[in-house]
């Protein structure tokens, strides 16, 4: 809906608020909804790495992290000295895919750090025609734009840090709830994220570390104000979010250690169209939440213990209690995990405006996994896991009212493995994995069930493969080939003549990439050539739930070239 893209994970649905974002421990996911849009939106050349837990993070991160955490970390002082510039420009076959321009500097001087991130973007989310349930169309190539400005400056001075990011992310689209409408219309997502954190090492040994922090959080998601007049309604909320946070880490003996803290944070929403109100009667609204955590690490001679627990008490919809342990244990060259975690999803700003009676849906996950190092270079891991959600919180259209709702609803989850396969050697890496999902047994929401195949959810295919690859090829070239098998797939995509939504399934699809990089072509100057979807299979982004809205186009095959100069600080010696 409104051309916004989000994520899924193990074969469900984790779009609004069941994955948390972070970039540099600030909370990306908005609100009130608790989504984050994908496509064009983050500043990859930024980027140090990319942490991802699969499973649940409720227990130390909160109510976002339900079904996983991805934690973004950026280059910095260290990563960058100096200052980092590059240019991106991408072509479908029908238009721009993007127009990209990143900046980065990072400077230390003894005890002090500095970074800083700026990214310009402009990008376009599909070259394709986009058709609805009733035979009508519109061309995406120019409406749907995926537009950012994102800055992210670090500061650290001894045991301080503070963070600043701002991000404004404009998109436009043509598409609606089940219809189109006669031109593009703006989706607007603006943010500013405020951390001041202090780590403070306590006592001779510094056994004892105590970090207060305070995090501002100011956003206006999903902002739409129409030009011309509309049967669709002006949007535009100012939310707010203030967190102050304390966390103890205390290492008892080298192989113990526990974590405590406690937090709290404050929301407030206001909304800023004149004919439009909350469900109280009022302008705004504001909440309060409060919580403690605690967590436990030990290790012992026959099996590494992790425990921990989280109480959220929230002022309108309750309390949350997620417990969690785990047993690591590794034997020579093999190693095994075992994970039981509770985890929940807290509702979000609009959940509880839309919905009288909403409460935080729960989930629980147990998850067993085995690796074995089969060389000294390589690594074999199989994960297998099963979900079961409780209440979980479900969007619907009220046809009688006209109105959007969120109702906690049945039951969801899934089960299935994943295997991963991981080499390095002097040539470079090699990464393979494949995944199995289902939910058979698991499902019990009507409006994400496929009749035909009680395995699959709506949007999600059952099996899925990657494959990753970088090869140096002598002192100045490197090729980075991948590979991605997404099997079928089913969606809703049109009505009969009763008026009923069919749905399809859609064959499985391969994504080929490559991309080529020459370094140091001139002191400080690489230059990337590439080409995205080189089959140019036209993969779809299909909406999850029976929403009367079909599969959204993706992009075509786009060529791509990149080129970056550094220009680094000089030697001391020099």
């Amino acid at each position: 809906m409104d051309g916004v893209v989000g994520i899924g994970t193990r074969g469900l649905w984790a779009h609004e608020g069941k994955i948390l974002i972070l970039i540099d421990g600030q909370q990306i996911n908005d609100l009130l909804f608790g989504i984050t849009s994908f496509g064009n939106h983050f500043p990859i050349d930024q980027i140090k790495k990319i942490e991802v837990v699969r499973g649940p993070g409720s227990a130390i991160y909160g109510g976002y992290a339900e079904y996983g955490v991805i934690n973004i970390i950026t280059k910095s002082a260290l990563d960058n000295p100096g200052m980092t510039i590059s240019a991106t420009a991408g072509q479908m076959q029908n238009v721009m895919g993007r127009r990209n321009i990143n900046l980065s500097a990072g400077k230390q001087n003894k005890d002090f750090q500095f970074s800083l991130g700026i990214f310009l973007g402009s990008g376009n989310r599909s070259d394709q025609t986009f058709n609805d349930f009733y035979g009508n169309s519109y061309d995406m190539s120019k409406n749907s734009q995926l537009n950012n400005t994102h800055t992210n400056l670090g500061l650290s001075y001894k045991g301080f840090s503070a963070r600043w990011i701002m991000d404004l992310y404009n998109t436009t689209s043509q598409d609606g709830y089940d219809n189109i409408y006669p031109s593009q219309y703006p989706v607007n997502f603006t943010s500013h994220f405020t951390e001041l954190k202090y780590v403070a090492e306590i006592g001779k040994h510094k056994k004892l570390t105590i970090t207060p922090k305070f995090n501002m959080k100011y956003q206006r998601p999903w902002e739409t104000v129409w030009e011309l007049d509309s049967i669709f309604p002006d949007y535009s909320k100012t939310t707010t979010r203030y967190t102050g946070n304390v966390t103890a880490s205390y290492n008892l003996t080298r192989k113990i250690n526990f974590i405590a803290g406690a937090e709290v944070f404050a929301d407030k929403a206001i909304d800023n169209v004149d004919s439009s109100y909350f469900s109280n009667g009022e302008k705004e609204v504001s909440y309060l939440n409060q919580a403690y955590f605690f967590q436990g690490l030990a290790k012992t001679r026959y099996v590494n213990i992790i425990a921990g627990a989280r109480l959220d008490n929230h002022n309108v919809y309750g309390s949350a209690f997620v417990p969690r342990i785990g047993l690591t244990k590794k034997i020579k060259k093999t190693h095994f995990k075992i994970l039981y975690s509770n985890s929940f999803r807290a509702p979000t700003i609009e959940n509880i405006n839309l919905s009288t009676e909403i409460k935080p849906e729960l989930t629980q996950v147990l998850e067993l996994e085995a690796g074995y190092q089969l060389t000294r270079k390589s690594l074999l891991t199989i994960n297998f896991f099963d979900i079961t959600t409780k209440d979980p919180i479900v969007y619907f259209f009220d046809d009688s009212l006209q109105t959007d709702n969120y109702k906690n609803f049945g039951g969801a989850g899934s089960q299935g493995l994943e295997l991963e396969y991981r080499m390095r050697d002097k040539w470079g890496y090699l990464i393979f994995n494949y995944s199995y999902y289902s939910v058979a047994g698991k499902n019990k929401i009507a409006d994400y069930e496929v009749p035909e195949n009680t395995a699959a959810l709506l949007a999600f295919p059952n099996h899925k493969a990657n494959l990753s690859l970088y090869i140096k090829l002598g002192k100045y070239f490197s090729v980075s080939p991948s590979l991605s098998y997404i099997g079928d797939r089913y969606a809703y995509t049109s009505v009969d003549t009763a008026g009923n939504s069919v749905i399809e399934k859609l064959p499985g699809l391969l994504l080929a990439n490559l991309y080529f990089n020459i370094t140091n072509l001139k002191r400080g100057l690489t230059i990337g050539l590439g080409c995205y979807d080189i089959v140019d299979s036209k993969y779809t982004f299909i909406q999850p739930y029976n929403g009367y809205h079909a599969p959204l186009p993706g992009p075509s095959r786009e060529l791509l070239f990149k080129i970056t100069y550094a220009l680094k600080p000089a030697p001391k010696n020099q």
